[in-house]
């Protein structure tokens, strides 16, 4: 155990001394598209490991007033260590954009699985809602709360399971998680 945690913790020292940019992503296609940016499937170059890049336009995160919310978005990410959140793996930014690079999924949202199954059977409906309930119960520990909980912010990994994403209206129960917080 204390070997792993030393390697992990390396790890992630490793990666937090690199200086990350756009041009290490090759964008592959558009996931999604939102208010301040979009999600693309992006490879990454010397890898070709296959991530989700959630591309944040900075003049409209600032004229929407919402520094706030994608600090809160960041933080949450970074923290998160469980199997219901989106892992994190980069951060970085550049002139005009702001960059998470997270955990690919590539089972789709639940909103396009409700789509396509028009609705569940019930014992799949009581499966995703005790997985929900576990996903929530894990941001809650973590001190936040999602407050944006809703089919398109809830993934399915290739094995069913789910994981939730899209934090940016979270909020927290800590001092530090105050929005006010990350006003200065």
């Amino acid at each position: 155990m204390r070997m792993m945690l030393c390697q992990k913790e390396s790890n992630y020292i490793r990666l937090k001394r690199a200086k990350m940019d756009k041009s290490m992503f090759e964008k592959i296609k558009t996931l999604g598209i939102g208010a301040f940016g979009e999600v693309c499937l992006a490879r990454k170059v010397d890898t070709c490991a296959l991530y989700a890049m959630k591309t944040l336009r900075k003049k409209d995160v600032l004229l929407r007033n919402q520094v706030a919310h994608v600090k809160a978005e960041r933080d949450i990410l970074a923290e998160a260590d469980n199997e219901w959140v989106v892992r994190l793996y980069y951060s970085f930014q550049d002139k005009d954009n702001l960059y998470f690079v997270m955990d690919y999924i590539p089972g789709g949202d639940m909103m396009s699985l409700l789509i396509r199954m028009g609705i569940f059977q019930e014992d799949l409906a009581q499966f995703y809602i005790a997985e929900l309930t576990c996903a929530v119960e894990s941001v809650h520990k973590m001190g936040f709360i999602h407050r944006d909980i809703k089919p398109d912010n809830i993934l399915i990994d290739r094995d069913g399971h789910i994981k939730l994403t899209d934090f940016g209206l979270c909020t927290g129960f800590r001092w530090t998680h105050d929005s006010k917080y990350y006003q200065s």
